[in-house]
């Protein structure tokens, strides 16, 4: 798939304060202006429908807390396995997530999910185009892709403005001051009470984010109870499948010329960066609230890899779901990973100088 082949952008149905900001801080290096345009044009005429949602939901979203319910957060790098876990656990109905229609219609689900939610699942390709995983409009999505279009605060714009790493920074590692970290609370909270409230809020919600890696703390904060799934991988493959992702799919969004060595050092900076202050961070969280599992042992030891994540978090239930957890596994054992060329022995060995700390923290041969 080219980059010309995927047509449409995520920032569609956003709000013009949030565009109107993302403008100031990139104006000037836009590279696809008639892009550009169109999710303005989609913003626009979105917008009686997002303030219909707003007006007719808006005090039963805010009245959800999670106090009593914190969610579990499923977290590693990008193309480490996050997906599969959390298609895996998403088996167990003691849980809700984000489902694809609601991430990319955010701002309208609510109000269009009767009508909108049956012409997605139509039009939607039936495989992820970076991995061949199967997807429809109920599939289990992140949900950095909503909080988008809901605040100019997510790492996630570095992807539309790949010239513009300060979202990266100041959204993922938090290097910014408490007044940002503050409304970037806000902002996130306030989209998981309307993920809540769209799935029924009796349920803990499962969330998927490798955004979220390097924000434990600030979670940890925020929800004191929650639980965290942390998937790591070979870091040669993470390379591999990361920069794979970003000419497949990322690169589909980008507002501003980047090159394909850019992107190459971009992949390295960013795991360096968040694995780093993924280690540090750790320290704080009590052992039975963070437990971590290699993408091997999940693949190889599915059922095995699932009875030590909720043994160790003293998540209930396992017994009662374990057979839908073999049905799924089942049903995916005709899946096909990609498959890559070998690394040159140049940018490995760029890898074992800048991510040697990995290697050496999950014991994988370099």
């Amino acid at each position: 798939m080219s980059k010309e082949e995927i047509k449409e952008h995520q920032l569609y149905i956003s709000s013009l304060s949030v565009l109107w900001q993302l403008w100031r801080e990139n104006r000037g290096s836009f590279s696809e202006k008639k892009m550009w345009w169109k999710i303005l044009f989609f913003t626009v005429i979105s917008a009686p429908f997002r303030w219909m949602q707003l007006l007719a939901y808006r005090k039963r979203i805010q009245a959800i807390d999670f106090k009593n319910n914190a969610p579990v957060f499923v977290i590693g790098h990008w193309r480490s396995g996050t997906t599969h876990l959390h298609y895996l656990l998403s088996k167990d109905d003691q849980f809700s997530y984000l489902e694809a229609f609601q991430a990319f219609f955010f701002r309208v689900a609510l109000v269009s999910k009767k009508t909108m939610k049956p012409l997605l699942n139509k039009l939607m390709p039936r495989t992820r185009p970076q991995d061949n995983v199967v997807i429809d409009a109920g599939a289990p999505t992140e949900e950095e892709h909503p909080l988008t279009n809901l605040t100019h605060r997510s790492s996630m714009h570095s992807f539309f403005f790949p010239r513009n790493q300060n979202y990266f920074k100041r959204y993922h590692l938090f290097d910014t001051s408490e007044q940002a970290i503050s409304k970037w609370k806000k902002s996130y909270k306030r989209m998981l009470q309307e993920i809540a409230f769209y799935n029924g809020s009796n349920k803990t919600l499962l969330l998927k984010n490798p955004h979220n890696t390097a924000r434990i703390k600030v979670l940890k904060d925020m929800f004191p109870n929650a639980k965290f799934i942390f998937i790591h991988r070979n870091p040669y493959e993470v390379y591999k499948s990361t920069e794979h992702l970003y000419k497949r799919t990322i690169k589909s969004q980008f507002l501003q010329k980047f090159s394909d060595e850019e992107i190459s050092e971009c992949v390295i900076s960013c795991y360096e960066l968040v694995m780093k202050q993924y280690l540090e961070l750790k320290r704080s969280i009590p052992k039975d609230q963070l437990t971590e599992i290699s993408f091997n042992e999940l693949s190889n030891n599915p059922l095995s890899s699932l009875e030590g994540i909720y043994r160790t978090l003293n998540i209930a239930g396992f017994d009662k779901i374990k057979p839908s957890f073999e049905n799924y596994i089942k049903d995916q054992k005709n899946y096909k990973k990609n498959k890559f060329n070998e690394l040159p022995e140049a940018l490995k060995s760029k890898l074992k100088d800048r991510w040697g700390f990995a290697f050496k923290a999950w014991n994988y041969p370099h």
